[in-house]
């Protein structure tokens, strides 16, 4: 049974999704740009067995506050806030687990302090924002998001970004659903403040590879475009302590393309970790 609270760090309220598992350690999860902590639904009780999966909403993102700023810092406090959150919780450093900007933010943390966790999995995070992303990711934030008639006509028009050609209908429809709200007129608008991305700068995600000081995991999609086989290469010969697994058949949102081999590439690799404490 999922619980659904909130905390809050400086007047900003972040909200979570806990899909249970009392006295187990945490495995925080922590969604990409534009995303939310639903987008987790499908795969988090797969972790259940031995972990208390918990999945949040990054500051202007699904049930979460707006805010003034968005910058890399602003949401690495807050991720550092979660991370102090779930050790509170359980007297057990957690576990993180992040997919894209997630995995951006959970290593510009790593990059200037030593973050209270057991392990960290990177899911298709690029190791350099690219003018040809950068451009992307500003004309999305550059556009105001214009209410819709219905819920049901969003759904029909919702697409990733990145695109993705493998997601199964029902997922879709699912991330789709939590995406918008309701306002009193009665139209759909977009939970996410695209705002965020209308300045986003460039990122250097190296520095947090290099300072990574527990165990860690690069999960890439093999059909993705955000990590070139040149960062492949560096990731082999300078983080001796972080593993590499591509996922076959798999785009950017490595987790709904292909779950089932996500889910099993990622439990061995927590497994692994939870063996040797």
């Amino acid at each position: 049974m999922t619980e659904e609270f909130f905390l809050e760090r400086d007047g900003i309220k972040l909200h979570g999704i806990d899909h249970g598992g009392d006295k187990k350690p945490i495995l925080l999860l922590v969604h990409g740009a534009a995303a939310h902590a639903k987008w987790w639904d499908f795969v988090a009780p797969h972790y259940m067995d031995k972990f208390r999966p918990v999945a949040m909403d990054l500051r202007g993102h699904g049930n979460s506050d707006w805010a003034e700023e968005y910058s890399y810092d602003d949401f690495a406090k807050d991720l550092e806030f979660w991370i102090d959150w779930a050790y509170k919780e359980t007297n057990k450093k957690p576990f993180l687990l992040a997919h894209s900007m997630g995995g951006g933010i959970s290593l510009r943390l790593t990059a200037t302090n030593s973050p209270n966790i057991t392990s960290m999995i990177v899911v298709d995070s690029p190791f350099h924002i690219n003018e040809r992303i950068l451009k992307e990711m500003n004309a999305f934030g550059s556009r105001p998001s214009r209410p819709w008639a219905t819920l049901e006509l969003f759904i029909e028009k919702f697409r990733m970004i990145p695109a993705s050609g493998k997601a199964k209908e029902e997922h879709l429809e699912h991330i789709a659903k939590h995406s918008v709200r309701q306002l009193k007129d009665g139209t759909w608008l977009l939970k996410a403040d695209r705002s965020f991305h209308s300045k986003r700068g460039g990122s250097d995600l190296v520095k947090g590879w290099l300072n990574l000081k527990v165990p860690g995991l690069l999960v890439i999609g093999e059909l993705s475009d955000r990590i070139t086989t040149e960062d492949i290469e560096w990731a082999k010969q300078n983080l001796k302590n972080v593993q590499i697994k591509i996922i076959k058949g798999a785009h950017h949102h490595v987790y709904i393309d292909e779950p089932d081999e996500f889910v099993r590439v990622t439990k061995e690799f927590l497994n692994s970790i939870l063996s040797l404490n």
